[in-house]
């Protein structure tokens, strides 16, 4: 028969091994859910693909930057813009 000092000591063992997998078993549960329907590249869990390589957009300055233009826009919810002067 199991005393309930030996049942005690076999719960805290399980108890703390099902806090750990759980979460581990859902991520790797909802990653597996993703894969089947067609997704790739998740992040849910480390994989051995590498990242695509990305190129940066070449460097564009508008056309009021480039021309040296000293114009602004009033802005779109400004309902006091009379008091302000635009050089």
């Amino acid at each position: 028969m199991l005393r309930f000092e030996d049942f005690m000591s076999l719960f805290e063992e399980y108890a703390l091994l099902v806090a750990v997998c759980v979460p581990v078993l859902a991520v790797a549960g909802l990653d597996l859910f993703l894969a089947l329907k067609g997704e790739r590249g998740t992040g849910l869990l480390p994989t051995p693909m590498r990242f695509p390589a990305v190129g940066s957009a070449p460097a564009v300055e508008p056309a009021c930057v480039a021309a040296g233009a000293a114009t602004s826009l009033e802005a779109a919810n400004d309902e006091n813009g009379a008091w302000r002067e635009v050089a």
